[in-house]
């Protein structure tokens, strides 16, 4: 492996790392703020924004890792890069 790609495969496994704990962090606190709500109402709509907001936080560091790490370890042929992509002539 080349210096530069095993500094970007440490760069990416450190950014899925702090991606995933500043996601956990995060629904954390939402979660404890809203548990301290007396309203019935507004609990239930900041439990159910908690919910929601830690399921996409939590899928999209974990999609952006995937990324990260197919576009490093994938060989070029494979890669699906849209600029690099030759198209096809339309068959009739």
């Amino acid at each position: 492996m080349k210096l530069m790609h095993r500094v970007w495969a440490v760069s990416a496994l450190l950014l899925g790392v702090a991606l995933t704990l500043a996601s956990v962090f995060l629904l954390l606190h939402m979660t404890l703020r809203a548990e301290l709500m007396e309203d019935v109402l507004p609990r239930t709509f900041a439990m159910l924004g908690a919910l929601v907001a830690g399921v996409l936080l939590l899928m999209g560091s974990v999609y952006i890792s995937t990324r990260i790490a197919v576009f490093l370890f994938a060989s070029l042929e494979h890669r699906e890069i849209p600029f690099l992509r030759k198209k096809e002539p339309p068959r009739i």
